[in-house]
């Protein structure tokens, strides 16, 4: 929102662009897999309603649940290593400290 507020240009420091990134990101990732996961667990249950009947452990939906964090964080943690990788080319950022510009900026 404070990019956006500030006419597209990041007002905040430069350190908080892939971290806003990740943390966009990883919730879309996050909200996805998690839904992927009910849906399937609802299907199994109106599939087979008697072979699901006794397996329900809080272990194996907790188990689950750490997966897909583990899994959405591990994904997104691309934008930190894209943004170290691009600082260390560029020879300690363009200053804009934005991942993924097209156009690098003059400082």
């Amino acid at each position: 929102m404070a990019e956006a507020a500030a006419g597209m240009e990041w007002p905040l420091p430069a350190a908080l662009c892939p971290v806003a990134n990740f943390c966009f990101y990883s919730s879309m990732y996050l909200s996805s897999l998690t839904l992927a996961a009910l849906a399937v667990r609802r299907y199994l249950g109106v599939a087979f309603p008697l072979r699901l009947q006794g397996r329900r452990r809080p272990g194996r939906a907790l188990a689950l649940g750490a997966a897909i964090w583990l899994l959405a964080c591990g994904h997104c943690s691309v934008v930190f290593v894209a943004e170290f990788t691009r600082a260390e080319s560029d020879g300690g950022g363009n200053g804009s400290g934005r991942v993924g510009d097209a156009v690098v900026g003059t400082v």
